[in-house]
C-alpha cells in the first residue's frame, strides 16, 4: 500500500464520520433545508472517495455493485 492509498483511506474515514453526523443532525432535527443540503453534500463526499479508492484498485468494483444492489432491493 502506497502513502496515497493510505492517505485516501485516511479521508475516506473522515467523510464516512461526516456523514454519519449529517444523518444524525437529519434524524435529530428532522428534515430542514440546511441538514438536508449538508447530507447531501456529504454523501457526494463519501461516493468520490469510493471512486477514488475503486480507482486504486482497494474496492472491487463488482463486488460493491453486488452488494449495491442487494442492499437496495432488501431496503427497496
Amino acid at each position: 500500500m502506497t502513502k496515497r492509498d493510505t492517505f485516501l483511506l485516511i479521508v475516506a474515514m473522515e467523510e464516512a464520520g461526516e456523514f454519519i453526523r449529517g444523518c444524525s443532525k437529519v434524524f435529530r432535527h428532522g428534515a430542514n433545508k440546511e441538514d438536508l443540503v449538508n447530507l447531501s453534500e456529504e454523501a457526494g463526499d463519501v461516493q468520490a472517495l469510493i471512486q477514488l479508492l475503486e480507482d486504486r484498485g482497494l474496492i472491487d468494483r463488482e463486488v460493491r455493485q453486488q452488494k449495491r444492489k442487494a442492499r437496495y432491493k432488501k431496503h427497496k
